[in-house]
């Protein structure tokens, strides 16, 4: 990243820590370095910047959906942040080109499983688009949860810095090479339920359940066992 975009992470860095109180300390436990994929939930807009500038200096790539290329403003920071495009009715080959040349270079690769924002926080149905790139790549996830900036547009009304948290689970490595929808989609709910559990009970939406969670086709793993 040049100068130019250094200056602007740091401004972008400076105003939502101003607007918002991020407990960030569980970030540090990330490593450094991929090839690894980040899943996080999507409740709003927030979220994106920040976990971009919070896990700086990695390198992070987020998967965007190809609007987000419409609005000037956000196509320029997703030029910054260079940001991988994905369509809206599913992966297609130039993403998991552009996947498979990030993490090559072991760098990180964001992307939310819902696809969508939730804006109560609560976790919807995921698609399993995260877990055909873990498979391709032959990379570790790492469940990354957040909670508290649902509450944004309420408090910025009363002029309320918003208290936002992040939590990290242990990273889970996906253990056939099965592609059929039925078993990729168990594979998602499985990490679903796992990033559940890091949760407040309220946030758990559709994956309250986490005793469903199990180890078939999966392999929980320690952080400290990335890149080792």
């Amino acid at each position: 990243m040049n100068v130019y975009g250094k200056t602007v992470v740091i401004l972008i860095r400076t105003f939502l820590h101003v607007i918002c109180k991020v407990d960030r300390k569980e970030l540090k436990q990330i490593p450094r370095n991929g090839p690894y994929i980040v899943a996080m939930n999507h409740i709003n807009f927030l979220e994106v910047p920040l976990i971009l500038v919070d896990l700086a200096p990695r390198k992070v790539h987020g998967v965007a959906k190809k609007e987000t290329w419409d609005n000037p403003l956000l196509a320029q920071l997703a030029k910054l942040w260079e940001v991988i495009s994905i369509d809206r009715e599913g992966l297609s080959l130039s993403t998991f080109k552009e996947v498979s040349k990030v993490l090559k270079k072991k760098e990180i690769v964001l992307i939310a499983p819902e696809g969508t924002r939730t804006g109560d926080g609560k976790l919807k149905k995921a698609h399993p688009g995260i877990i055909s790139m873990a498979i391709k790549a032959n990379v570790p996830i790492i469940p990354v949860v957040h909670f508290g900036g649902e509450k944004f547009w309420d408090n910025i009304t009363k002029l309320k810095r918003t208290k936002f948290i992040y939590r990290v689970g242990k990273p889970i490595r996906i253990t056939t090479k099965e592609t059929d929808q039925k078993i990729r989609q168990e594979l998602v709910d499985q990490l679903m339920y796992r990033m559940a559990r890091l949760l407040p009970l309220g946030y758990r939406g559709v994956y309250g359940d986490i005793d469903k969670i199990n180890n078939k086709c999966i392999e929980d793993i320690q952080l400290d066992e990335i890149n080792t």
